[in-house]
């Protein structure tokens, strides 16, 4: 089995996500582990970080039109299989068009973290200025079950979502759910993500494929429950 892979799956894909209740997704899980010829991989903990610039402009288009949106994000992994003794956080920036994704991703030490994204170093073009500001971080769990490089399923449970400050963001030191604090919200459902390149899934997963109904957002449910935007703009309170 092949973790956290950094090929073409990764970079441009298709990929459709389902939410299930507990005992739909430990059914799930339990088909995925019985294709592994190892045992079922340990989990990671994951926090991200998401940004969006002045009048929230990334917020409200994934609001608004989650099939076609951008965002921009961080995250640092628990543990990091492919850490070298420096702490690390990848930066990624995400196209989603119509079932399409695309990301491009830029690992940087921690301790620089801040200078990239004040404009320091313009490793992706997105980010030059320094114009961006941390706005929602989010926590969760995650069993990776990869088979090739050319498809993957992802199972996030235990989703919280947290208030971050530029500080906490743009700091010198890793970012966990314990520097965080309690979250101000938490989703009790689980996320599956389903990534592929083409039609090679098994045909029982294929089906699982909820069609043109719209994705689930971590950033866009984030947004909404922490910071109270809707549909159609930002609610007051």
């Amino acid at each position: 089995m092949i973790q956290f892979a950094e090929g073409e799956v990764t970079k441009l894909r298709r990929e459709f996500k389902l939410i299930l209740h507990r005992e739909d997704a430990l059914a799930l899980c339990a088909r995925l582990s019985g294709m592994l010829d190892a045992p079922p991989p340990e989990p990671t903990r994951i926090t991200s970080v998401y940004f969006d610039k002045p009048g929230y402009p990334l917020t409200l288009r994934s609001l608004h039109t989650p099939m076609d949106c951008l965002k921009v994000r961080t995250k640092e992994y628990a543990p990091d299989l492919g850490a070298t003794g420096e702490e690390r956080v990848v930066l990624e920036v995400k196209r989603e068009r119509n079932g399409v994704t695309q990301k491009r991703r830029v690992w940087v030490p921690r301790t620089r973290f801040g200078q990239v994204m004040r404009g320091g170093a313009g490793l992706l073009p997105l980010i030059a200025g320094g114009s961006l500001m941390p706005v929602l971080a989010v926590t969760y769990q995650r069993h990776v079950y990869q088979f090739s490089q050319s498809w993957r399923v992802t199972v996030d449970r235990e989703i919280g979502f947290h208030r971050v400050t530029t500080q906490l963001a743009l700091g010198q030191t890793a970012l966990s759910a314990e520097r965080l604090g309690a979250p101000l919200a938490m989703d009790g459902r689980v996320v599956v993500e389903v990534k592929h390149l083409g039609a090679e899934l098994p045909e029982w997963l294929a089906a699982l494929n909820p069609g043109c109904k719209p994705a689930y957002s971590k950033f866009a449910e984030g947004m909404a429950r922490v910071h109270e935007f809707v549909a159609d703009g930002i609610a007051e309170g």
